[in-house]
This record gives structure tokens, sequence and C-alpha cells, in this order.
């Protein structure tokens, strides 16, 4: 049988603090949300198997992925032939809530699948003293938004796994002009 170890291996675009000893050689990326440590992981791993490999009854692919975080990796590995021949495949991923030490699975889907989305208001701009002449695409994005926060909370069953994040927004450059569009985007997370 060939068994497959999975890590992801995405960097975000998070910037780190200045003068830490691990900070990213790569500035403006890191390996944030444990994917260091699943990297680590899995080359642990690889370690151990290689000094047990004559006690292995069959093979152990070891897997890296790509794009884990929204980029649809683990349908492109899948789709390049990555695991045609495995039987099972075991992701690692740390937790935080789980104290150091203890190992918590369960024999099905347990972390979430995530899809990016970005939403471009167009509106038409004007004067901040002259609204009324505008079609404000600030006030616009903020209503979908809000809209957007019921998908959850009123559309949703409250039993099921569902998490939407609205973590940018972008609109104008000035304090006295409403801009012509605005944009914002984030995540939704759902088992």
């Amino acid at each position: 049988p060939v068994v497959a170890l999975r890590a992801d291996m995405d960097a975000l675009p998070i910037n780190e603090p200045e003068g830490l000893s691990y900070k990213s050689k790569n500035e403006g990326v890191m390996h944030a949300c444990g994917h260091d440590v699943h990297m680590t992981m899995l080359l642990g791993a690889a370690s151990v198997l290689k000094s047990r490999e004559n006690e292995l009854q069959g093979t152990v692919k070891l897997i890296f992925q790509p794009a884990e975080e929204g980029g649809a990796g683990g349908h492109f590995m899948v789709k390049e032939g990555a695991v045609d021949d495995v039987s099972m495949i075991f992701g690692l991923h740390v937790w935080p809530y789980i104290p150091t030490g203890i190992l918590a699975s369960k024999l099905q889907t347990i972390m979430a699948a995530a899809i990016r989305f970005q939403v471009f208001v167009v509106g038409k701009g004007g004067h901040g003293a002259m609204p009324h002449q505008s079609h404000d695409p600030v006030i616009a994005a903020v209503n979908i938004i809000n809209a957007l926060q019921t998908l959850v909370s009123r559309e949703t069953s409250p039993l099921d796994s569902v998490v939407l994040s609205i973590t940018k927004m972008e609109a104008g450059h000035a304090f006295n002009v409403i801009p012509d569009n605005a944009t914002f985007g984030g995540t939704m997370r759902t088992l």
C-alpha cells in the first residue's frame, strides 16, 4: 500500500516584526499559520521513516503541497496525479488550542476548505462637500459587506461550520474626494 503524508508550504503576505532571529529572508511574506512547522514536521517524519525504512510494509509518499491558502494546491496536485497511487493520506496541522504533546484527530474532514473572493464596486466619484452629485461606492461597498454578514448569521444553519471574513477594503486616496470605485475582499471557509 501507498500512504501519503502531506504538509502545506506556502508563505503568506504578512510582514514579520524586525529583529526576530527567525524573520523571513523574503520581505513581505512569512510562513504564518504554522506552515513552517508543517514543513518541519514532514521533514522530521521523513528522517524517522528513513531510519526505520526496513520495518515499513509499503511505501510512504511525502507531499509538500503549495497554494494551500486559497490557491487550490490540493486540487492541482490531484489533477496532476500526485496521489493516483495513494490509498490513504494524512495531513498534519498545528492547532494553538490543543496542548503541546497532544495529537488530536477525527475520521472525517477536520479543517475547512477556503476560498478567496474580491468584489469591485463602481460608482461615480465627486467632491466630498457635494456627495449628492456622486454615486458613492464606499457606501455601496459597506452595505454589501453588512449584507454578506447575514449569509452566515441568517442564511446558514447554526449547526453548519461556515466563516465569512472581510479582510481588506480599499477606496480612494484623498480625504475630500469621493472615489469612483471601491474594492473589498476576504475568505469564506466551510467544512
